[in-house]
């Protein structure tokens, strides 16, 4: 019989040998003074202001020392927080001169020093070359101890262990280039002045490397051109150049030690590698004896898994049933078979039943090109298909799946890849048509994607149709190329992008609807940029909205604008959409309306704000409105693992491999506490490789402002939306709030590069409300 799942959670829950505790108790002055005392005083005394006073209070860390100011005896469990701080202090103060610390204060980052820490030299010993002093790939360890609470609303301090790789690069570049290792183009650095002598200074980015004279580096940065001695600077850690170093001094023996460094790096982010990763560096700190104020002893339990009662509350989720067919009515959890089946959700409303699509290829392409195009548009034949023991999934292709009357298209093609020649057939193609296409299909390779504005011949071409209107959908000539059978898969999801780029809804959520117009908004952001060390040059404000159902209404841009400019332009924005989603759904005065808003980031003040003063005016127009602000992220430090879960099998290079081991089944949703929980989105069946790791859930946080507060209702919803995404049949990692409003903001990050380029057409032009970016 079976072990039933016990999840484990990467956090440890603290308790102490007493229940009450010393503390000092000063008054506050002003923020200066409060900064001198911590500084004077980081070695003996943790200090926390306590707003239920306005006192600063504090614990000693060494046996010598009383707390400051009035002394007094209190309860352990009334100032947890306090003592969270007290012990990542005394962390600190353990860990300073043993390891090297990258980041101190609240979570505390620092890298392990023995052998099994130091996954390039061990990668190194196994390929029988010798380690080269100044280049690590090391562990990184991330300790933070935070405030909890258990299923019965008590609060309890838990650390949260997470262990993960970081590459250490701090040989001077004067050296790199002795050993062969080509510099131009590449991003240098300096370390920082040193602000605390325990942590480690960060790297400051000089800039890229434009040519070399001599022992001298002529770099373009922030700072315009500027020369820098090749002894005085050092290469920025990432994994490419780290990647070029080792082939630069290992020559033929690099890739022996490339493949055990990627090994070594698979092993340890695993499930079980985490696991392991994480109960060695508790049993380091369960031997240790801490102590605070000064004779508190701090006593570490094990990692939580579902047995203990502090482990938190699971909320159920399930697949939501969806719509199809031509009056909507039809339904399935499967979204390719309820396509197939019933057809696309109202298709019987459809529009562009019959679309022109104008096609752009380069002419040593255009053969295969029209041979995926009559796959695409008539489907796989069935000749074609092997015995693979399941069905074709794209037997009747692009016009019969999506019930359309026919397609047509015109071909125009390019000499060369160049942009100039793609802009060229793009305009030529438009000039020669009767009428405006629906679509455009361009053929691109994947070798564009390293370029960006006008030296990406996708962008220009994007640029160049969408300015005229039309949506675009790109395919490389290596997705065109896909061998065998493979192919059916692929003209598959191409089409399901393609109907929605025409206008088609191909299928929506079956909710049972609140007594509300409910309104989800995803805010997503981007900083234009073209090249890593320059400024933040623009900020794009974006919003994507949906209904409760999941149906895309529509999305807007903020104008171009400053940076400390972005919160009006933000809130003129969602009025904007506001106004176009009430006369499309005739909303009536005494309505009630609900604003859920989705950022992939912690929200700021200033669209808080902006969100709250859409609230304002809703209720000004006599509209019943409530609001709930969601932050949801991957940028934290929990991981989930299940250490039942056998995995899959599958082979690779002739080798028989398991993929998802430990890996908990998606949808699983954690309550952290009343406003904070982790939903899991990516289960072992989802993932491709063994290589790939254990993936992160999102945490998912309800701002303290929200007025809308039943978060089990939010986090289903939230997992309902991964269901929504037209970009594939499959459901994705985020939800369509977030994921189209990153798409929409990493597309325009790069159109804004290419000359003559005109958002307006988005906001104003006949693109408004379209799906263009899938």
């Amino acid at each position: 019989m079976t072990e039933p799942s016990r999840l484990i959670l990467n956090i440890v829950p603290i308790s102490f040998s007493g229940e009450n505790l010393r503390v000092g108790r000063l008054p506050y002055q002003d923020e200066e003074s409060y900064r001198t005392l911590r500084e004077n005083h980081r070695h003996t005394h943790t200090f926390r202001f306590d707003q239920r006073t306005g006192d600063l209070l504090n614990v000693s860390l060494v046996p010598d020392h009383d707390p400051l100011g009035a002394l007094e005896e209190v309860p352990i469990q009334e100032h947890l927080l306090l003592v969270a701080k007290a012990v990542q202090d005394i962390f600190l103060k353990w860990i300073a001169g043993r390891r090297t610390i990258t980041k101190g204060g609240k979570r505390l980052v620092f890298w392990g020093s023995n052998n099994q820490a130091r996954l390039l030299s061990q990668a190194c010993t196994q390929a029988r070359v010798e380690p080269i002093t100044g280049i690590e790939v090391y562990h990184r360890y991330d300790l933070d101890c935070r405030m909890f609470w258990d299923t019965e609303q008590q609060p309890y301090l838990g650390l949260v262990i997470s262990v993960d790789t970081t590459n250490a690069i701090d040989l001077p570049v004067a050296e790199l280039i002795a050993r062969g290792v080509s510099m131009v183009g590449r991003c240098v650095c300096q370390r920082g002045a040193v602000e605390q002598d325990y942590i480690l200074p960060k790297l400051d980015i000089l800039g890229e490397v434009q040519r070399i004279k001599g022992n001298t580096l002529v770099i373009e940065g922030p700072d315009g051109t500027q020369e820098f001695d090749t002894s005085d600077v050092i290469i920025e850690p990432r994994l490419e150049h780290l990647e070029a170093i080792v082939k630069a001094c290992y020559k033929g023996k690099a890739a022996a030690v490339l493949a055990y460094l990627r090994q070594k790096r698979e092993e340890l982010t695993s499930a079980s590698g985490q696991l392991q990763a994480i109960r060695y560096t508790l049993g380091g700190l369960q031997q240790q004896q801490f102590v605070i104020a000064p004779d508190i002893t701090i006593q570490f339990g094990d990692l939580l898994d579902e047995g203990d009662r502090r482990f938190p509350t699971r909320i159920s989720t399930e697949r939501p049933p969806l719509l199809f067919g031509p009056q909507g009515r039809n339904t399935s959890s499967i979204p390719d078979q309820g396509i197939r089946r019933y057809g696309p959700y109202l298709s019987m409303q459809h529009t562009r039943n019959e679309p022109l699509i104008a096609v752009v290829c380069e002419a040593q392409y255009r053969g295969r090109v029209e041979q995926f195009l009559n796959d695409l548009l008539g489907g796989f034949p069935d000749e074609r298909w092997t015995e693979t023991g399941k069905e074709n999934p794209f037997v009747g292709g692009l016009v019969a799946k999506f019930r359309l009357a026919r397609i047509r298209y015109e071909i125009e093609e390019c000499p060369d890849s160049s942009p100039e020649a793609y802009r060229a057939a793009a305009r030529r193609l438009l000039a020669r048509l009767t009428q405006l296409p629906d679509l455009a299909i361009v053929q691109t390779r994947e070798a564009f994607k390293q370029y960006v504005g006008d030296a990406n011949a996708y962008f220009v071409a994007k640029a160049t149709f969408m300015g005229a209107g039309v949506p675009i959908q790109a395919v490389t000539i290596e997705i065109i190329e896909t061998p065998g059978t493979n192919l059916a898969y692929v003209l598959n999801t191409v089409s399901l992008a393609t109907y929605a780029k025409l206008d088609g809804v191909p299928w929506v959520i079956s909710t049972r609807s609140p007594a509300s117009h409910e309104i989800v908004i995803g805010i997503g952001s981007s900083e234009v940029t073209t090249r890593r060390w320059a400024g933040r040059e623009r900020y794009v404000g974006l919003t994507t909205m949906f209904q409760g159902d999941g149906r895309y209404l529509v999305w807007e841009l903020t104008r171009e604008v400053a940076y400390d400019d972005y919160p009006q332009a933000l809130l003129e924005s969602l009025q904007s959409t506001l106004r176009y989603v009430q006369q499309q759904n005739s909303w009536q005065p005494n309505d009630k309306v609900r604003l859920v808003c989705h950022v992939y980031k912690r929200l700021k003040d200033c669209e808080v704000e902006a969100i709250k003063a859409l609230v304002r005016q809703l209720t000004a127009d006599r509209y019943q409105v409530e609001f709930a602000f969601l932050d949801i992220s991957l940028y934290h430090p929990y991981h989930l693992i299940d250490p039942a879960q056998p995995g899959f099998a599958y082979w690779s290079g002739g080798k028989k491999q398991i993929r998802g081991h430990g890996v908990p089944e998606r949808g699983i949703c954690l309550q952290l506490d009343r406003r904070r929980a982790l939903l899991h989105l990516t289960g072992p069946k989802d993932l491709k490789t063994a290589g790939q790791g254990l993936p992160q859930p999102l945490l998912v946080e309800l701002h303290s402002d929200s007025d809308f507060t039943d978060l089990t209702y939010l986090l289903r919803q939230i997992y309902h939306f991964t269901y929504m995404s037209w970009r594939s049949f499959f459901p994705a990692t985020l939800p369509v709030t977030i994921h189209y409003s990153q798409i929409i903001a990493r597309l325009l990050g790069n159109l804004r590069h290419v000359n003559g380029w005109d958002s307006t057409v988005l906001m104003l032009g006949s693109l408004r409300g379209r799906r263009w970016f899938l």
